[in-house]
């Protein structure tokens, strides 16, 4: 017994017509379903068009982003600081200083004078190795003995030799100290402002302003004197004592405990700063506030 196959084409008449009709040859299905070139074009112009018309606000959407992130980082520098202080009841130091962002940042020192030397803020966190203040409160001429002991090789405080570092250095790029004290903007008279709150006059506890300066500098890296051979020098400091309280020390304040301390901040483009808002409900910026007794880090956004 033997099995043949017939490999013949069905005919129409075995099929039926529509069986042909229906059949379509391979190379004409593609010719079918493929874009023309002038179509091509067209999609690919619609789509250039768009990306043009969208980019500028997704800009704006990750420069607002990166502020709000910087923002979240400056306020856990704080507290993770306070909670060293408790922890290792001892003093911690954090300091601040805006500086060239068109500066390289390996570069040493990093440079914070000419028409624009703005645009990154490096933030260093320092403790006390044996849990003492090194220097003493007083109403005048307070933290004369810091710096001269700094400078001092028979003192343990020489080039910061009573210092640690508690992590590393953090540099947030595209922040500016916003320099200029708002007036009293109180819940009571704004009620309806997200930026109502109780704030402090003017310097040192306001660090946005060039005055606001402390009497116990450092510098980075720790084990450089204070007038030269660092990358950086922190001269707005805020200090923890082992109990979580925050202070600013000048020359004459002793241990002066303030309601609050703040830090306001605008992104930049490099170092290109926008203008100060007048008010404060208007624009991109934001206030990292400090409850210096409870520690509490409070931020505000328009």
């Amino acid at each position: 017994m033997c099995l043949t196959w017939d490999l013949r084409a069905p005919t129409s008449a075995e099929c039926g017509l529509e069986s042909v009709r229906g059949f379509t040859f391979p190379k004409l299905r593609e010719r079918m379903s493929a874009f023309t070139l002038l179509e091509l074009l067209i999609v690919v112009a619609a789509i250039g068009l768009l990306l043009t018309l969208i980019a500028p606000a997704f800009t704006s959407m990750k420069s607002g982003n990166d502020f709000t992130q910087t923002v979240y980082g400056i306020q856990g520098v704080l507290e993770n600081a306070r909670t060293y202080a408790k922890a290792n009841r001892t003093y911690v130091f954090i300091g601040f200083a805006e500086v060239d962002s068109s500066v390289d940042p390996s570069v040493s020192p990093q440079v914070t004078t000419g028409s624009a030397p703005y645009g990154r803020v490096a933030v260093a966190v320092v403790a006390s190795k044996d849990g003492t203040r090194h220097f003493q409160y007083a109403t005048s001429s307070q933290g004369a003995d810091w710096q001269a002991n700094y400078a001092n090789s028979t003192k343990a405080e020489y080039l910061g030799g009573h210092l640690t570092p508690v992590g590393k250095l953090q540099r947030f790029e595209n922040l500016h100290f916003m320099p200029l004290d708002f007036g009293s903007w109180s819940p009571t008279t704004h009620p309806n402002s997200k930026m109502a709150r109780y704030q402090p006059t003017g310097p040192p506890y306001i660090l946005g302003n060039s005055a606001s300066t402390s009497v116990t500098p450092f510098t980075w890296p720790l084990g450089s004197p204070l007038n030269s051979g660092y990358q950086y020098r922190f001269d707005r400091v805020i200090y923890f004592d082992p109990i979580g309280i925050a202070r600013i020390a000048t020359s004459t304040n002793a241990d002066a405990v303030v309601h609050v301390m703040e830090i306001d901040f605008q992104p930049t483009h490099g170092t290109v700063t926008p203008t100060p808002p007048s008010n404060q409900d208007v624009g991109n910026h934001a206030v990292v506030q400090l409850g210096t007794t409870d520690g509490a880090v409070r931020l505000y956004r328009p």
